[in-house]
């Protein structure tokens, strides 16, 4: 009997040992399934059309609730037909929305849609994702900010106003500097490199559970504050964590009372997040087309909805203006100026341009009293981002002259 008892015994507690490594194997499965494989395919072929409509779907997000007192689009149909030359090239509208992967496109002329068109089993009612067009949106919470008296100066320090900034690269740039992408931080951005900060900040965040904003203060600085442009979308970050706390307020809660509310959108957006709640500042706004639209009208009509100015009364000609040499449109790449998270085409019109990787763009024509919202799913967006400026300028040549070729 006692040597039985010896023999189960080892046999039993097999039995636990697989028990659990079925169940470990079967919670790890889920979490593989559910958790990582949606972010682990974000940006594979088949599957960037859909992830870019259900960000959702991959990350975590804030709801942003629509307005309360929603603003109806006025609709004066009239399809855009123009055709264009680019690198010495001809090609059309049509043909160019079809080659730059496009999920949606809006032209809005006089306030009002008259041209709207959807690809990709893509509809109205469908979120896009800004990618770094959020950029824009934070520079604007931050001229807000400014407005309410939360900010006092865009010379001030950053850290002035965020103390958990002050052992990092952004201590000694001011907030103008950030904005403008010259703060000096010492953060690498390529796209076509995943050992670059801006691919290894994601494993941080969804893979080690790092805070966004505790990743953002750790970063050291590569030049001095305030001398040359360096793209770093960590510079954003570091802009959202000032808003929020000047504000007392996440940033997407902030955005809602700030902007959302009061442009009058029509339908709930959302912001991405890390696992903690707060908001990544620099990408994943996500909303549909025509509520996107909103931000590039609130520009055209220099901060102002209806009676009530939301903006400083200088705001969008400080934000659009490029005042450094460094920063001058055709400085950048050869083809672009920036100021405060908003991109300046050369051969300047006084347009200007949200513009998020993947073919996003809120275009800003005042000279033709135009605004254009185009997203998209493409792969070579990088090729196609100077392009679009070409076909934009030419549609809105074609509509304040009142002819279509």
């Amino acid at each position: 009997m006692k040597g039985r008892l010896h023999r189960e015994k080892p046999v039993k507690l097999r039995g636990i040992a697989i028990g659990l490594f079925a169940l470990m194997a079967a919670i790890g499965g889920s979490w593989f399934a559910g958790y990582a494989w949606p972010k682990i395919t974000f940006l594979w072929p088949g599957h960037v059309q859909e992830n870019f409509r259900h960000l959702e779907h991959v990350f975590p997000v804030r709801t942003i609730s629509r307005s309360s007192a929603p603003r109806p689009w006025e609709l004066a149909p009239e399809k855009v037909s123009v055709q264009y030359q680019y690198d010495d090239e001809n090609s059309t509208l049509d043909e160019f929305l079809q080659r730059s992967a496009t999920t949606s496109f809006i032209v809005i002329h006089h306030g009002k849609i008259i041209d709207e068109r959807y690809f990709g089993g893509y509809g109205g009612e469908d979120h896009a994702t800004s990618f770094s067009v959020a950029k824009s949106y934070v520079s604007t919470l931050v001229g807000i900010a400014l407005k309410e008296g939360l900010i006092r100066s865009l010379d001030d320090d950053i850290t002035e106003y965020v103390p958990s900034l002050r052992e990092s690269g952004f201590h000694g740039a001011s907030i103008a500097d950030v904005l403008q992408m010259s703060s000096g931080i010492d953060f690498s951005e390529r796209y076509d490199d995943d050992s670059t900060d801006a691919f290894r900040i994601f494993d941080q965040m969804y893979l080690w559970r790092h805070g966004i904003n505790d990743i953002a203060e750790k970063f050291g600085s590569n030049a001095p504050a305030g001398q040359r442009f360096h793209y770093a979308s960590i510079n954003t970050q570091a802009l959202g964590l000032l808003v929020s706390t000047v504000s007392g307020r996440p940033l997407g809660e902030y955005l809602q009372e700030k902007l959302w509310q009061p442009l009058g959108a029509t339908h709930d957006a959302s912001w991405m997040t890390d696992v903690h709640g707060d908001e990544v500042a620099f990408m994943g706004l996500n909303a549909i087309p025509r509520d996107f639209a909103r931000l590039g009208l609130l520009y055209l009509h220099q901060g102002r909805v209806g009676t009530q100015q939301l903006l400083p009364e200088d705001w969008v000609k400080r934000a659009t203006t490029p005042d450094k040499p460094w920063l001058q449109p055709g400085q950048i790449d050869h083809d672009w100026g920036y100021q405060y998270q908003w991109w300046v085409p050369r051969e300047g019109q006084g347009d200007y341009s949200a513009i998020g990787i993947w073919g996003q763009f809120i275009y800003v024509n005042p000279r033709a009293d135009l605004v254009i919202v185009k997203t998209s799913a493409d792969a070579d967006f990088k090729a196609h981002e100077f392009e679009a400026m070409t076909v934009f300028r030419t549609i809105a040549d074609v509509v304040s002259s009142g002819s279509q070729e």
